[in-house]
């Protein structure tokens, strides 16, 4: 397979990762371990332009999350941004691996480990922020800036 000239793409979007409403895309499956540590998520969350929930939706966050650390707030993700909406990333992935303190303050950053259609053969990084947390509900919303080499 020859490749072609590497590229590097920035994108940016908006994931709701909602645990709660009728309209839940996260859903516990061990949801009593003792404490947090242990709890594991599947999740389907919608991968909105803007971070308001109504607006438009280019793709999901499909995979799963678990608390991983029993001191602090800290996940291992596993997530696929899954590209639906018309253009040239439609059916196309970034796969995400790795470590996410979910309360530290400011950016966060995660490694993008691989790829298929537009985004065969991607490495890069994510920049995550959260714009909104709900302590009672477990809803948030995050900001995504993807930084992804492909081919």
């Amino acid at each position: 397979m020859a490749l072609k000239n590497e590229k590097l793409t920035h994108l940016h979007f908006y994931y709701h990762n909602l645990l709660a409403g009728p309209n839940a895309t996260a859903l516990p499956q061990n949801p009593h371990p003792a404490g947090l540590f242990g709890r594991l998520t599947m999740a389907d969350n919608p991968l909105m332009l803007d971070p308001e929930l109504n607006s438009t939706e280019v793709g999901r966050v499909q995979g799963l999350y678990g608390v991983a650390s029993r001191t602090d707030a800290a996940l291992v993700e596993l997530f696929n941004f899954v590209f639906t909406a018309d253009g040239e990333y439609r059916g196309s992935t970034v796969t995400v691996l790795g470590r996410n303190p979910i309360l530290a303050t400011g950016t966060r950053e995660m490694p993008v480990v691989g790829g298929t259609g537009v985004f065969g053969f991607a490495r890069g990084k994510v920049h995550l922020k959260t714009q909104l947390f709900d302590k009672k509900t477990g809803n948030a919303v995050v900001e995504c800036d993807i930084y992804v080499f492909h081919y």
